[in-house]
């Protein structure tokens, strides 16, 4: 028995069942091109997150528009990049336990695999899965920038797991990474610039 996908190319809305997703390609298309467009001429080098729509089709479509790569938030969805194609992809968070960076190690030998620590006993197993594979990992220092969720804190801390990447055999310091959540949501440039930028209401 053979059942009928809910939507097909070319059906009309009144034709289609639920649930099933439907893109509307106009807009698609609109917001892959307003971010590059918002940019354009500056020195900003574009990596989206996606781990929203978690598809190397749109991924490859972003870098197709200037992107560098990827971010991803877990092992499995860096898998599903590169098996998808993605050639650069880097895991915005800290990856723990040996299978998942055996894992991770292994993409690296299809795609630039790049991923974030801020302790040194991660940085540790971290070389060690990337030894075992036979490929050199780029890792960026997650930076605490207040939301105390993760990261080491700046300054002398941050600058020392950096050093601790730097001289690991397997691995190569890649950068910083900061983000703070909540400072997405404050809209002015005088506000951003404070020291205690204000927090979303709620």
């Amino acid at each position: 028995m053979t059942t009928r996908p809910p939507a097909e190319i070319g059906m009309s809305l009144e034709e289609v069942d639920t649930p099933a997703l439907i893109v509307d390609l106009d807009a698609f298309e609109r917001n892959l091109r307003r971010l590059p467009e918002r940019i354009a001429g500056s020195q900003v080098r574009l990596r989206p997150h996606a781990k929203t729509h978690k598809c190397p089709v749109i991924a490859l479509k972003q870098m197709e528009l200037g992107a560098v790569g990827v971010c991803v938030q877990k092992v499995g969805e860096a898998e599903a990049m590169v098996y998808g194609g993605v050639k650069n992809v880097l895991v915005t968070n800290e990856i723990v336990g040996h299978q998942k960076l055996r894992r991770l190690a292994a993409l690296a030998h299809s795609a630039e695999i790049g991923v974030c620590a801020d302790d040194r006993g991660q940085v540790e197993a971290l070389d060690e899965a990337a030894g075992e594979a036979g490929v050199r990992l780029p890792v960026y220092v997650e930076v605490n920038m207040g939301g105390n969720r993760c990261g080491v804190e700046p300054g002398e801390p941050a600058l020392a797991l950096a050093r601790h990447i730097a001289e690991a055999p397997h691995l190569a310091f890649g950068g910083l990474q900061a983000y703070h959540g909540s400072a997405q949501h404050v809209r002015r440039t005088a506000a951003r610039r404070s020291p205690r930028p204000p927090t979303r209401p709620g």
